[in-house]
C-alpha cells in the first residue's frame, strides 16, 4: 500500500468534488481514508466514496472496529491529514481545539501534515474570526490551498471557492514528499 492519506470531508456544496480528489490520490498510489462529518453526509454519500476510496467511511467518534478508537488508529502511519473541502466550522474547531467529532478529534491527534483547502461564502471567507482561526493555524504549521476568487453556489462573487483538486493535489505530493 502507498502513504496513507486521511481526507477530511465538510459540509461545504463543493464536497463533491472529493471524489476527483479521491480518484487522483488512488491513481498516485496513495491509501485514503475518508473522514465525512455530519453535515457533509447531507451533500456527498458515503457509498460512493468507499467505492471510490476501497475502503470504509469514518465518521463516527463512537464506533469501534477491531476494539480501537478510531481517532486515534486513524492517525496511525498517516502521511498527511487533507481538509478538503473545509468549512469556517472545522477551521474553527482546529484552531480552538474543539474535538467534538471524529475529525476534530483526529485533527488534535495527528503529527502528520495538515493540508486545509477552505472552502465557503466569500463574506465568511473574509470575516475577522475566521481570518484569525486562519492566521493561527498557519503559525501551526498547517498548509492552506486555496481559496480561490470565482462565484460560488449561491450566486455570490470572491474569494471562497474551494481551490482546484488538482492544485489540492500536487501540493499534497509536494507537502508529503513525493
Amino acid at each position: 500500500m502507498g502513504k496513507k492519506i486521511i481526507l477530511g470531508i465538510t459540509g461545504s456544496i463543493s464536497s463533491y468534488k472529493t471524489c476527483e480528489l479521491i480518484r487522483l490520490y488512488i491513481k498516485k498510489g496513495y491509501d485514503v481514508w475518508p473522514v465525512l462529518t455530519a453535515s457533509a453526509h447531507e451533500l456527498v454519500t458515503p457509498l460512493t466514496l468507499e467505492t471510490l476510496a476501497g475502503r470504509p467511511v469514518f465518521s463516527d467518534t463512537f464506533v469501534k472496529r477491531n476494539f480501537t478508537m478510531e481517532h486515534i488508529a486513524l492517525k496511525d502511519n498517516a502521511a498527511a491529514l487533507v481538509i478538503a473541502p473545509a468549512t469556517a466550522n472545522i477551521i474553527g474547531k482546529c484552531a480552538n481545539g474543539i474535538a467534538d467529532d471524529l475529525l476534530s478529534t483526529t485533527y488534535l491527534s495527528v503529527s502528520c501534515p495538515v493540508i486545509i483547502a477552505p472552502a465557503m461564502n466569500p463574506a465568511m471567507w473574509s470575516h475577522p474570526a475566521v481570518k484569525e482561526n486562519t492566521e493561527r493555524l498557519v503559525c501551526r504549521g498547517v498548509h492552506f490551498v486555496g481559496p480561490e476568487s470565482g462565484k460560488v453556489a449561491c450566486g455570490d462573487d470572491g474569494e471562497g471557492r474551494l481551490a482546484k483538486i488538482e492544485r489540492i493535489f500536487d501540493e499534497t505530493v509536494r507537502i508529503i514528499g513525493d
